[in-house]
């Protein structure tokens, strides 16, 4: 055995030693002194070679990996996988995933298809394309050097990527987790200091510069999972510029070389997205294998329902709304229907229908430190209700900022209901006269609940009465007519203003 692997494994037995208490990860001298079988946070074997025996520069670069690892590991932690606003895990957390599932995303001489607005709820992303379902285990034994793992808003991405990020993580291969979130760089920099000085702060210069050099001398121990990539700023153009590891350049530029496999070619790339945004990229850029994330199954639902709820809540939901506890499969929508009947609004009251439990959410977005609208959440409201219906009416679920702003919205001040995205499409005249900035509503059901609204309360009258007659009861509504239905029998003793008397007569009637 090397006297590099004796000692580096001070430095790592503290490291995977910190992981192991959330990742079930079994690390002890016995193991590190051997050829280490390590099980992962979802109780996978893997098992790993002894590296070989090197020079005592290498030793630094080793140590000096630990190093780095430790603070990344415990930013991680920190971080924690699941963040329910408001709400505390009642118990431990237990390890659900959405349904997993390969497909075939790029098809030769066709361009994928773009997201459109669909109101089928039930139906899973690209179901018609699934090659095979995966489970969690099978994404770490990965052959293919750079995968895509794309899913809805609020369908687990982000805490997929942080499970993977610890699953991953072993005594010999080195696994980094990075939000594009959090490195959108404005000026030119090093490959070295986006993933290492700039994401872990704090450490000395020689720390940074062994453990890059043990990185690129290294790459097939090295794993990058990089998570959002719709937030990142920018779009990888046709063409890339190679470049050398210590070249400083654009960010989109290093993001460049790492797609294509000229930088750290033999490591493995995982990037988690929203599907817009990795629809056009340039052919050498472009994954391997796709993931696409369903929902959760049915009894993970309730097993994570359950971590963070009552019996009652559950049992109520289970025979009071179907739609809602269909909803729930979401984790997105799990998070908020639970935080909705835990911490109810004052003035909406019970959430327990889908048409309460959005008003509750929009109510409560009045306290979020990102809602920064100067008017009221009223005259907010009936802004984003244009919007929504004249987006779900020409079967869009994506907003250009000038339609955001011709309809008096500014896209800076509502962060919790719209997801700002970057245009990664090809056609020139789509970035030339509609701008690389883009938006979603944050969840489809948002559009719909905000469609029924105006429909409900801000569409004239002879308008509504034609709407009603052509359009309401076909099948692209179908969803807005549910929650259509809902304002009317939730309100129904109630004086309100707007459609009311004759929406609900005519939908009596129908």
């Amino acid at each position: 055995m090397s006297k590099l692997f004796k000692i580096s494994n001070k430095a790592l037995k503290s490291v995977m030693t910190e992981q192991s208490t959330s990742s079930n990860v079994n690390i002890d001298d016995a193991v590190l002194n051997q050829s280490p079988v390590i099980k992962d946070a979802e109780n996978v074997t893997i098992n790993y070679t002894q590296p070989p025996s090197t020079s005592s520069s290498d030793e630094d670069d080793w140590d000096a990996v630990g190093t780095i690892m430790k603070e990344h590991n415990s930013r991680l932690e920190n971080e924690g996988d699941f963040q329910f606003q408001g709400v505390s895990a009642k118990t431990e957390i237990p390890p659900v995933h959405p349904v997993i599932s390969e497909i075939v995303f790029y098809e030769k001489d066709k361009d994928p298809a773009d997201e459109e607005y669909d109101p089928d709820d039930n139906k899973e992303l690209y179901s018609n394309k699934i090659i095979t379902q995966v489970q969690f285990q099978d994404l770490l034994k990965l052959e293919s050097k750079f995968i895509s793992i794309i899913g809805r808003a609020g369908s687990g991405k982000t805490v997929l990527s942080k499970k993977l990020t610890k699953a991953f993580s072993s005594s010999h291969r080195v696994c980094i987790h990075i939000k594009f979130m959090d490195i959108n760089n404005k000026q030119p920099l090093t490959l070295r200091k986006l993933f290492l000085d700039n994401m872990i702060p704090g450490q000395d210069e020689k720390v940074y510069e062994n453990a890059f050099n043990w990185l690129k001398k290294n790459d097939e121990k090295l794993i990058l999972v990089l998570d959002g990539f719709d937030q990142a700023q920018y779009t990888l153009d046709e063409n890339c510029t190679k470049i050398n590891y210590d070249d400083w350049v654009p960010e989109k530029q290093l993001i460049h070389n790492l797609f294509i496999k000229h930088l750290f070619p033999n490591s493995l790339l995982v990037v988690t997205s929203r599907p817009h945004a990795v629809l056009y990229l340039p052919e050498p850029a472009r994954p391997q294998v796709t993931y696409a994330l369903g929902d959760l199954s049915f009894e993970d639902t309730k097993e994570l329902f359950l971590a963070f709820a009552d019996e009652d809540l559950w049992r109520k939901i289970n025979t009071t709304s179907s739609q809602m506890l269909s909803m729930c499969r979401n984790p997105l929508m799990l998070q908020m229907i639970i935080s909705s009947n835990i911490d109810p609004s004052e003035d909406i009251g019970d959430a327990s229908t889908p048409t309460r439990l959005f008003a509750t959410v929009m109510n409560n977005l009045t306290y979020s430190r990102n809602f920064q609208f100067t008017e009221t959440m009223d005259k907010l409201a009936r802004k984003l209700q244009v919007l929504a219906f004249a987006a779900t009416k020409h079967g869009k679920v994506v907003l250009t900022a000038k339609e955001l702003r011709d309809g008096g919205v500014d896209p800076a001040t509502i962060h919790d209901i719209v997801v700002q995205l970057h245009c990664h499409r090809r056609p020139i005249n789509s970035r030339l006269f509609e701008g690389n900035t883009k938006f979603f509503f944050c969840h489809q059901t948002f559009q719909e609940h905000l469609t029924a609204s105006y429909v409900v309360y801000g569409m004239p009258v002879e308008e509504f009465q034609d709407f009603v007659e052509t359009s309401l009861f076909q099948k692209h509504w179908i969803v807005v007519k549910r929650f259509v239905c809902g304002f009317l029998f939730d309100l129904e003793s109630k004086a309100v203003s707007g459609n009311y008397e004759f929406c609900f007569t005519t939908i009596h009637n129908k």
